[in-house]
């Protein structure tokens, strides 16, 4: 009987322990790694060296890209190169959004970048009706603040904080 006993124990044991092997394999092969916050996704990685700047009329702002763009605001730019596509990132004021509309001059720095087939213009700095906005530092990294100035330095607004996740 004890023996009965001990040989029902350790079968007990070996199927926890598989149990719980299986789980954590299972867990592991489904666990993805994470973006660091400090790098953006691969294929959006900014390339300064290859910085333009374009200069054109706002065509459409669109607050909701199609799926497989980049998150964020776009803005369909009508230039001498064609309609671009600019990316200005999710993090943009109220005050921002409001301000940009159909058939304004704008002036965009930045890099283009090719996605799914379809090429982007990530913008760094946004300039139109007398503001300059920052979109991303000089390493092409998002900012979630933005100050608001006139193009000739005076500022006219204070530091706003859009972070936040959406």
């Amino acid at each position: 009987m004890r023996c009965h006993l001990s040989a029902q124990f350790a079968r007990s044991i070996a199927r926890l322990l598989t149990c719980l092997f299986l789980a954590i394999a299972t867990i592991s092969l489904n666990a993805q790694p994470t973006q660091s916050a400090t790098q953006p996704p691969l294929a959006l990685r900014y390339d300064k060296a290859h910085e333009i700047t374009l200069t054109g009329t706002i065509e459409g702002v669109n607050e909701k890209p199609e799926t497989g763009s980049p998150v964020g605001l776009h803005l369909m730019v009508a230039a001498s190169e064609g309609t671009i596509d600019a990316h200005l990132g999710p993090y943009m004021t109220k005050e921002t959004l409001e301000a940009l509309h159909t058939g304004m001059p704008v002036q965009i720095v930045g890099a283009m970048k090719k996605l799914h087939g379809k090429e982007y213009l990530l913008a760094r700095q946004v300039i139109f009706g007398g503001r300059l906005v920052q979109v991303r530092n000089e390493n092409g990294l998002l900012v979630q603040a933005h100050t608001a100035k006139s193009h000739r330095g005076n500022q006219k607004s204070g530091l706003v904080s859009n972070g936040g996740a959406r």
